[in-house]
């Protein structure tokens, strides 16, 4: 491949790339409406997400797992055990730690979520039926090598803090 012709693909990548993450963010800002006329932000539906998949259960462990300072993760925490849809417990083993865990009502959002992610789910897996498994293997490599390349732009302050 010439010099000129793989300059003019990384642009071409790097506009669309641009222009996918642009809808995606407008799609994150807007509510998300989990029955009864009920809306929630992204950020909180993810959170009650990682909660209620264990991926997290405190703040800490949510403020490494998204990559967000903590006093960012407590005020999402505090929305959320005020609108009924978490709970906080102290930790058997230590009384200092906090585990979040989910309410019936953070259940309830959970499992609306999870439905319609499996709606999703079902679209994309057609969209990737296009697609030959080493094309998606080649797609997915450059995927985590993008996420790494990117991961060098953030500074060191902002990694220390997360």
């Amino acid at each position: 491949m010439t010099d000129k012709k793989l300059n003019e693909l990384t642009q071409n990548s790097m506009e669309l790339f641009t222009k996918i993450f642009m809808k995606y963010d407008i799609l994150e800002k807007k509510p998300i409406v989990i029955g009864k006329g009920v809306k929630l932000h992204s950020t909180h539906i993810h959170t009650i997400e990682a909660i209620g998949k264990n991926y997290a259960t405190s703040v800490t462990t949510l403020s490494n797992y998204f990559m967000i300072t903590k006093g960012a993760v407590s005020q999402v925490i505090s929305s959320l055990e005020k609108k009924g849809y978490i709970k906080k417990t102290k930790a058997k083993d230590n009384g200092k730690n906090i585990i979040l865990q989910l309410t019936k009502k953070g259940v309830y959002a959970f499992d609306f979520h999870e439905q319609y992610n499996e709606s999703v789910m079902k679209d994309l897996i057609e969209l990737q039926n296009k697609y030959s498994e080493i094309e998606m293997e080649i797609f997915l490599r450059m995927l985590t090598d993008f996420d790494s390349f990117l991961g060098n732009f953030i500074s060191d302050e902002l990694k220390s803090s997360i």
